[in-house]
């Protein structure tokens, strides 16, 4: 699991950015100087059925801190860029966090199936629309997706049962 804290104490956590073949050496210097930190990790459910665990959002990590600690932070061996607007540091709260800790956890138990993937093209097998190419613009939930498609020499977003798609 990508948790490297023992609670979350703080209503504040830091987006920072880091190269991704550094990840152990980032983990370590942050137990270093006693940050704690999110690193969160989906379960994917291949085509030929083994489940593989990827990073959420590779390239970022969470830092449960307060935005004061931005300097000691900033130039923490392994981070890359700690996430900026001008002069503000936006965060992300508790229940952000505790969200995406929800995901995480329903994919060790539910894995989430890789075959629908955002931007893949796949045929409609079903209805009016059967035989168009389109393309999917989210991952399912509760068994229908958004898809793109040309209607009437205009794209448009519409929602779909995955089941009346061909993969």
């Amino acid at each position: 699991s990508g948790l490297g804290y023992h609670k979350i104490n703080m209503n504040k956590w830091l987006v920072a950015s880091y190269k991704l073949n550094e990840v152990a050496r980032l983990e370590l210097n942050l137990q270093n100087q006693s940050f704690d930190y999110y690193l969160p990790k989906i379960v994917l459910k291949k085509l030929n059925s083994n489940h593989k665990e990827e990073l959420m959002f590779p390239g970022y990590i969470f830092i449960n801190t307060d935005p004061a600690n931005y300097a000691a932070l900033k130039y923490t061996k392994g981070i890359k860029n700690i996430l900026k607007f001008g002069k503000s540091i936006p965060t992300m709260s508790k229940d952000d966090i505790e969200g995406i800790m929800k995901i995480e956890c329903e994919s060790k138990n539910n894995p989430i199936s890789t075959k629908y993937i955002i931007g893949k093209e796949v045929v409609i097998k079903g209805g009016s629309l059967k035989g168009n190419l389109v393309k999917i613009c989210s991952l399912p939930s509760a068994k229908r997706v958004n898809i793109l498609i040309h209607l009437l020499g205009s794209k448009r977003q519409v929602n779909i049962s995955i089941e009346d798609l061909s993969i």
